[in-house]
């Protein structure tokens, strides 16, 4: 198990930037217009590079799956992403104190991104016509929570919006990454510390 658990991670490595290339090579020159006038090798290549992109994402998904079914994968993989070592007392008392920084810290971003999530501020005009005591200028605050995202509703009334805080807001792929860099930010700057005193 073992074995394969380590394929799998030097593939995912090694095949990495030949991802990226097809990626790269497909954002620059539609498929059209590389098959149109390819060569035999510029088609060999391509279609080399297409069939390790879809090895690559299916040889990922297993590997997630395993991530989060097979404690043994998670463990591994994890403690050399984190840069954990737990050779004696010392490190493992320091692991503890990383991670309590680190659980603290990703917490603590979780209740601000919960918050602009749920709330809106929004500053419009409205016309002439609807103006109350001469005003065209109103802001509102206002916060709200969905279960699930909702589709955009199109707002066909006579405000004319100049701010709209949701325009600003992250997306989810956004904020499980900057989450994700920010848990392990804080658990290595934390270690790191605590090594040093």
């Amino acid at each position: 198990m073992n074995k394969i658990i380590r394929l799998i991670q030097t593939y995912l490595m090694f095949g990495f930037p030949f991802v990226m290339i097809c990626m790269v090579w497909e954002t620059i020159y539609t498929e059209n217009k590389i098959l149109k006038d390819a060569t035999t090798l510029t088609r060999t290549l391509w279609d080399a590079l297409g069939w390790n992109l879809m090895l690559w994402f299916a040889v990922l998904i297993i590997f997630l799956v395993m991530l989060v079914a097979v404690p043994s994968v998670r463990e591994k993989t994890l403690r050399r992403l984190a840069n954990l070592k737990d050779r004696d007392e010392r490190e493992e008392y320091i692991t503890g104190k990383a991670s309590r920084a680190a659980y603290i810290s990703t917490l603590s971003l979780m209740i601000f991104f919960l918050f602009f999530s749920i709330f809106s501020f929004n500053i419009y005009r409205v016309p002439q016509t609807e103006a109350i005591n001469g005003k065209h200028l109103f802001a509102s605050i206002s916060i709200g929570f969905n279960l699930l995202d909702k589709p955009a509703v199109e707002n066909y009334s006579k405000k004319e919006v100049l701010f709209k805080s949701k325009n600003f807001s992250l997306s989810t792929s956004a904020i499980i990454l900057i989450l994700l860099g920010w848990q392990l930010l804080i658990f290595n700057l934390t270690a790191r510390k605590e090594r040093l005193k």
